[in-house]
């Protein structure tokens, strides 16, 4: 008669079912972990970023247009980061980022910003000072900022950018004096000079 064939070892079967079992909980997780990501992913948005002028001075000499034809504003700012709609990634304004005011095309003022981040589904804001010094701001301009003010619908332009290597992140905004936080866009653009530009192919203005 043939030999018997070996019956397995009872420790080995079970060691067998331990690492099937471990293995499929693995596939599990790992299928579940995935399903949840791609579904955060899918419905998660971007963060949105607004600027408030929350205060303003040295605006009373643009009533004194012939005595005094500089302006030496200081701006009050708040620059918020709402990433409530982002459930994946973190929001953040980068290292040396810089505040700048202006009005029509003239500058008015400048300031740094503090660094700060918004987590996950978070918000956050920081404030900053911008400034300037005896700025000198066509007639035209002084009066019809002068008016609008007046009626209370002073509006500037803040252009908030933070350096990141050869590019900067821009946020453009423009916001009222005193007014609600207002949305800003954010963009892309080449820190090199313009003169630099012109040099490379296929540069148009």
């Amino acid at each position: 008669m043939g030999a018997q064939p070996e019956e397995p070892d009872r420790g080995e079967v079970i060691c067998s079912v331990i690492r099937a079992i471990l293995l499929a909980a693995f596939v599990v997780g790992l299928l579940v972990f995935l399903g949840i990501l791609i579904t955060r992913s899918a419905t998660s948005k971007g963060p949105k970023y607004t600027v408030a002028i929350t205060g303003a001075a040295g605006l009373d000499a643009l009533a004194a247009l012939d005595r005094r034809p500089t302006l030496s504003p200081v701006f009050n700012l708040t620059v918020r980061i709402n990433n409530a709609r982002d459930k994946v990634d973190t929001a953040c304004l980068g290292k040396f980022s810089t505040a700048a005011v202006s009005y029509g095309d003239a500058f008015l003022a400048r300031g740094s910003v503090p660094a700060f981040c918004a987590g996950e589904e978070q918000e956050s804001e920081r404030d900053a000072t911008a400034w300037g010094q005896d700025v000198v701001v066509p007639r035209f301009l002084r009066e019809r900022l002068a008016g609008e003010l007046e009626r209370g619908e002073g509006e500037v332009d803040v252009q908030v950018r933070t350096p990141d290597g050869r590019y900067d992140w821009v946020l453009v905004c423009k916001a009222k004096i005193g007014g609600d936080p207002a949305p800003c866009s954010r963009d892309l653009v080449d820190a090199r000079p313009a003169h630099q530009m012109q040099d490379l192919p296929g540069f148009s203005q």
